[in-house]
């Protein structure tokens, strides 16, 4: 039903309807409150307060007379915000603030509190003429807290309780600002743990925290008080330390460096780290945090790219080769998208008969600007970056659509080998990819052999078992590259279903002078066949190696001897397209 009644009429009429009451419904109100409400006189005595205010102040143990705030907030460190407090409800009639007071069970709470003028209170709370107050207290102990405990968190990290990279550049500025340029120097280092990613991976992710855990108080240990240590990245600590010249940067990374010397005992079992440093030194490497970080991880990848587990200082030169190596990662990566690169065929020949047996698929790369690039040059920067997944796939695809071309041809048993990266090996959907290229290109797979590097099967042995069992499920042949660089010893690979092993190209150039040579390849060719292995030897460009070879029984050789790596067109035209007798060529090399 609508009103005709005004606004002033209604509020005049509820107004009146519990003014009787109004004093009860307020008490009520503030009796149900969380927050404590009351209200003082000039002195800040108390005169009233609800509920939640005299539980929160123990108010009822003031016997004699009315508290002040002073008596119910004693601690000194609020003397002054209770001053403060004064002089503005005096000048202003408003004050907020907060103020502490001291719990015995457990740490002080913090309460925040809003106190303004109350006219209409004042001749019922003051006992003499004069202004009463009322305030609003709430405590913010919680809200505080979980406060500091974000900003801690902004600024360190959780897992070994160092500063993190923010707090640690900030504090790498601080002391740059405090220190004379003239007098002192201060030198970062930044370490990074080798190979981390294999504890996490064969022990899991606890087992990994636990060892960057100690890995961390290992560093606080070792440096000397006044220095900073931080954990920079995830398996990544940086140290601050100042020194008087630059001079004492290799002595002071060497400190750091010998925090990973002793294996880590977790449940048992021992973990033996080794870790990578960069070192930049102020003034001489950067002006400031920024410059001086870029200048020691500059330094740390290239002592990476050098062998890992070793010391490199910082040097104009690291920082041009790094420029130049970015470079070549922004054409490498243009080129792949642009479809630049392409794959040659170099001869694998048959020792005994001279021919052809199959052919190894190695990418090139014609730049418009650089030239040809060296495979060297790239492809290790294409396993850093992670575009050796797409040039591997691009190389696979290539060679196993060319061998399928082959198979319509007259070369329909040559072999072709292609040689996988470790990262690519590590990627459980790498056996599905080859799966499908056979499919579609049409090359049967026991035509298609895959070339694994000897390092990968040492470094990580268990894993790369797993990933040559779903390779071998395939029907493709498999072979170990570059064999004899890390290892010499067949025995690690008697359980893996191995092919194939190639020497590398190191011993083999060597046969001809090196008695010692000799007796390593005759001795790899011998054990290799007692393990049904078929041996490659990489690298043949002498006649009098081929000799040697074809009478230490090896099976196939491959090298400049024969031929250079050839586009499929010309190698068609060379060595594969006769018009009569055997399809091949045969190197039939004679004294």
């Amino acid at each position: 039903m609508r009103s005709d009644k005004t606004v002033d009429e209604k509020s005049g009429q509820w107004g009146e309807a519990s003014q009787g009451d109004r004093l009860a419904l307020s008490r009520a109100l503030l009796s149900i409150m969380k927050d404590g409400v009351f209200f003082a006189d000039r002195g800040l005595r108390i005169r009233y307060a609800n509920h939640a205010f005299v539980m929160s102040t123990s108010l009822d143990s003031f016997v004699d007379e009315p508290p002040t705030l002073n008596q119910l907030y004693p601690e000194p460190m609020n003397d002054r915000p209770l001053a403060n407090a004064r002089a503005a409800l005096e000048s202003v009639g408003y004050w907020s603030g907060e103020l502490t007071r001291s719990r015995e069970s457990s740490r002080p709470s913090v309460e925040e509190i809003r106190l303004s003028l109350a006219p209409e209170a004042s001749a019922a709370c003051a006992p003499i003429d004069g202004p009463c107050y009322v305030g609003v207290v709430r405590d913010v102990t919680d809200e505080r807290e979980a406060l500091e405990r974000l900003a801690w968190t902004r600024n360190h990290d959780e897992l070994t309780g160092l500063p993190n990279r923010t707090l640690f550049a900030a504090a790498i500025d601080s002391v740059i600002k405090r220190s004379d340029a003239e007098s002192s120097c201060l030198v970062v280092v930044i370490a990074d743990l080798d190979d981390f990613k294999r504890y996490n991976t064969d022990f899991g992710h606890d087992c990994g925290d636990l060892l960057l855990r100690a890995a961390g108080k290992r560093v606080a240990a070792t440096v000397r008080a006044g220095d900073i240590c931080a954990r920079t990245a995830g398996d990544e600590f940086g140290v601050l330390m100042p020194v008087r010249s630059s001079d004492e940067s290799h002595e002071a990374a060497a400190r750091v460096q010998a925090a990973f010397g002793e294996p880590i005992s977790l449940d048992g079992k021992s973990f033996g780290l080794r870790a990578s440093l960069g070192v930049a030194v102020w003034p001489r490497d950067g002006a400031n945090a920024t410059e001086l970080l870029a200048a020691a991880d500059v330094a740390l990848q290239a002592c990476k790219d050098a062998g890992r587990n070793g010391i490199t200082q910082f040097n104009e030169d690291l920082y041009r080769d790094r420029r130049g190596r970015t470079a070549l990662e922004t054409d490498l990566r243009a080129a792949i998208d642009a479809g630049l690169l392409f794959v040659h065929y170099q001869p694998v020949v048959r020792v005994s008969s001279g021919e052809i047996e199959s052919v190894e698929a190695l990418v090139r790369w014609d730049d418009p600007i650089r030239g040809d690039v060296a495979p060297e040059s790239f492809i290790p920067l294409a396993e850093e970056t992670g575009l050796i997944i797409r040039l591997g796939e691009l190389v696979m695809r290539a060679a196993c659509r060319q061998g399928g071309a082959w198979t319509r041809s007259d070369s329909a048993s040559l072999k072709v080998a292609v040689n996988v990266s470790p990262v690519q090996l590590e990627r459980p959907e790498f056996p599905s990819m080859i799966a499908e290229v056979l499919e579609t290109t049409g090359l049967s797979p026991e035509r298609l052999i895959v070339e694994i590097t000897e390092s990968v099967l040492l470094e990580r042995l268990d894993d790369a078992a797993l990933g040559i069992a779903r390779l071998k499920s395939l029907g493709v042949s498999l072979s170990v590259d570059d064999f004899g660089t890390g290892y010499s010893s067949l025995s690690y690979l008697k359980n893996l279903p191995i092919d194939m092993v190639k020497i590398d190209r190191d011993f083999i150039k060597d046969i001809e002078t090196s008695n010692a040579a000799r007796e390593i390849v005759s001795g790899i060719i011998a054990l290799a066949h007692r393990m049904n292995l078929s041996v490659v030897a990489e690298g043949v460009e002498a006649a009098e190696q081929y000799y040697l070879l074809k009478s230490m029984d090896c099976d196939f050789a491959q090298g400049f001897l024969f031929s250079h790596a050839l586009p499929p067109l010309e190698l068609e035209g060379r060595y594969l397209s006769r018009g009569t007798g055997s399809r091949y060529s045969s190197f039939l090399l004679r004294r």
